[in-house]
């Protein structure tokens, strides 16, 4: 557990730079900071400093859907209550909220947008710091992911099963037009907003849905392995400890092989085949099935990430598979709507809508845990080689330690976890396929090409579960996801007002609002907290935080790293951010008589890493994937690495 005296005084403390930072743009109201931080210091000595990760961030949350609906309605929040009946402005930052709103909480003619980036930076500021979550909230957080993975809606094809399915696709039993609209299962009970779409209607919506999707499917094309490029994930994998050789595949399921045979893709070539029986084979396991391992890693103090690691030979016929998603997007209509590598476009997008208010923004709880085999299935139907890709090289089941109350081992009924390399591609183009559906129908437009181009690049935008729609299409997309199981997060979806958010772009009124976030406090024992903080204290620095930038340099100096130099503003060089000409102190320095050049001896962040060399078939094989990379004798990546690479900050000449 993190020391809780030590996590306060750091957060009141930036709380206190934060407030100053305030008092200088707004000196006449410099009283009301003061009192500002004294209800700080009473509401974390009272509740701890989780007031400040959970609390705050949740007030923040309810001021972003006030902003959006022009009127502040009480949260109910402790520490939010307001001053005087029948008066909707909170104690805590009264005199910033009183330029945005009037005191009956409705928002004023010109709100002060720069009151509102103070706002919302003062409340989430600190919703992002990395604290290890308690082991109930862990426990919680697995319970959930369990039940909702019973609730899918179960695939009508055979993804269970230890072999790929084969033959082609029937059109019949795989339809978008399948969800029931029987009297048990009313378009009531599935689409809550009756005013969206009626029956007829949503029925029309539906067979749209299949059509957009065999079309996104033909943009795509048939998968070929052999065409594409193999190769392993940064992270780790769950049958394999770190530090053993990935490439030397100890498993290698039946299911898997049916698709990709291991003789083509796990080894570098058939001479090197083990010469042994099928019999031997699976008398040692090789074709078993390695489950996926279920983690748990920071997100916020009380929901954490599960990300699930995957076999080794999963995950390496996964990276395929997204390979060929990558490629085939970026080389067809898809792109204009959709880049999985950029979002620059959403978030631009999401700025003008803001202003404009043409486009709305939509979010998604727990996107990649609703999405099934059933819609997966019925999304690639045109593709029967790519879906028995992605059943063979997903994983069918995963085990986990995270939380003792619930089963150590489980079947997926979901497509996939957080953590398969072919979650992001699928999940995007999932919503990519609603979406369109949703704006071809409202604007009864046909399926066809022609209208995909006329739509052009500044209509619809997917990344992943950020959605951005036509803001007369959204109550359609709403009810249509609604029905299709997934859950809309209310909390983060806009459709009316001036504020936006997309893609970690925040906007009101055709302004940027986004807020810094300070993830990490500085600790001596901790040097990646150091590198963090940097890069914070350049953040807040850019924001025109002064104080609050000093603060976590004066921090993170009384932490023991003295010897951090000054670097220009936006240098990429690693440092501290100044405006002015740097000021070296009493760091050392010297004239290199190697490169003739002034230089400075600071910390520089490095990461050690420790490689041994590739040898046998594994060698060979990382040889033939790795080597039309890079093959220097410096820095090859012809070797595996023997331990995690280890941050450290080290004394070192540097140039000036």
């Amino acid at each position: 557990m993190p020391d809780r005296n030590s996590y306060a005084e750091f957060i009141l403390g930036a709380f206190r730079a934060l407030l100053v930072d305030c008092a200088r743009q707004y000196p006449e109201l410099a009283k009301e900071f003061d009192r500002d931080y004294l209800r700080l210091s009473s509401a974390i000595n009272s509740h701890g400093f989780r007031f400040a990760l959970d609390v705050m961030p949740a007030f923040r949350k309810h001021l972003d859907k006030c902003l959006a609906e022009q009127r502040l309605t009480p949260s109910g929040l402790t520490h939010f209550g307001v001053t005087r009946q029948g008066e909707a402005i909170p104690r805590l930052f009264r005199g910033l909220t009183l330029r945005v709103f009037d005191r009956l909480g409705q928002l004023k003619d010109q709100p002060d947008v720069g009151a509102i980036r103070w706002l919302r930076e003062l409340l989430g500021v600190f919703r992002k710091l990395r604290l290890e979550s308690d082991i109930k909230d862990r426990g919680n957080t697995v319970r959930e992911f369990y039940r909702i993975d019973a609730a899918v809606r179960c695939g009508s094809l055979s993804w269970d099963d230890h072999v790929s399915f084969e033959g082609e696709v029937d059109d019949n039993r795989t339809s978008f037009s399948d969800v029931p609209l029987s009297n048990d299962d009313s378009i009531d009970d599935l689409v809550p907003d009756r005013t969206a779409v009626s029956t007829d209607g949503f029925s029309d919506l539906l067979v749209c849905c299949q059509q957009v999707a065999d079309l996104v499917t033909s943009q795509i094309g048939s998968f070929e392995p052999h065409q594409w490029n193999f190769k392993h994930g940064p992270g780790s994998v769950s049958d394999q400890s770190f530090g053993n050789h990935k490439y030397d595949f100890q498993r290698w399921p039946l299911r898997l092989e049916s698709v990709f045979p291991c003789a083509d893709f796990a080894v570098a070539n058939f001479s090197l085949l083990e010469q042994e029986s099928i019999q031997s084979a699976m008398s040692r396991g090789f074709f078993h099935e390695p489950p996926a391992k279920l983690h748990a890693v920071a997100k916020t103090i009380k929901t954490p990430r599960l990300i699930a690691a995957e076999p080794t030979s999963l995950q390496w016929c996964q990276q395929a598979v997204r390979s060929f998603l990558y490629a085939r997007v970026r080389g067809s209509i898809l792109s204009q709507f959709v880049d999985f590598q950029r979002q620059g476009k959403n978030g631009s997008l999401a700025l003008a809508a803001s202003l404009d208010g043409k486009h709305s923004t939509i979010d998604l709880s727990s996107a990649s845990d609703r999405i099934s085999c059933w819609h997966v299935e019925r999304l690639f139907r045109r593709s029967p080689t790519l879906l028995r890709a992605m059943q063979a090289s997903r994983s069918l089941w995963i085990t986990q330690d995270i939380c003792k109350y619930s089963p150590e081992y489980h079947y997926l009924r979901k497509y996939s976890t957080q953590g398969n390399a072919t979650t992001f591609p699928v999940q995007s183009l999932f919503f990519l396929t609603l979406s369109l559906a949703c704006v071809l129908t409202t604007r009864k437009l046909p399926v066809s090409l022609k209208s995909l181009r006329e739509l052009g690049d500044c209509e619809v935008r997917v990344f992943g579960d950020d959605i951005i729609v036509p803001s007369d299409c959204s109550a359609a997309l709403v009810g249509l996801l609604t029905a299709l199981q997934l859950r809309v997060n209310d909390s983060k979806t806009f459709t009316v007002g001036n504020f936006r958010e997309s893609c970690g772009v925040d906007a009101f009124g055709g302004q940027d609002v986004t807020a810094v976030s300070i993830l990490e406090r500085p600790s001596r024992a901790s040097p990646s907290s150091i590198v963090s903080c940097v890069d914070t204290h350049n953040n807040l620095l850019n924001a025109g935080y002064y104080h609050a930038s000093m603060y976590i340099r004066k921090t993170a100096s009384l932490s023991g790293y003295k010897n951090i130099r000054e670097v220009k503003h936006g240098d990429g060089a690693f440092g501290w951010w100044t405006y002015g000409s740097p000021s070296y102190g009493a760091l050392k320095r010297r004239m290199s008589k190697e490169y003739h050049r002034p230089e400075i001896k600071c910390l520089q962040h490095t990461a050690v890493i420790t490689r041994r060399p590739s040898e046998g078939n594994p060698g060979l094989l990382q040889f033939f994937t790795e080597a039309a990379k890079k093959v220097t004798s410096a820095s090859s990546t012809l070797y595996h690495l023997a331990q995690r690479p280890e941050s450290r900050l080290l004394l070192r000449w540097a140039p000036i």
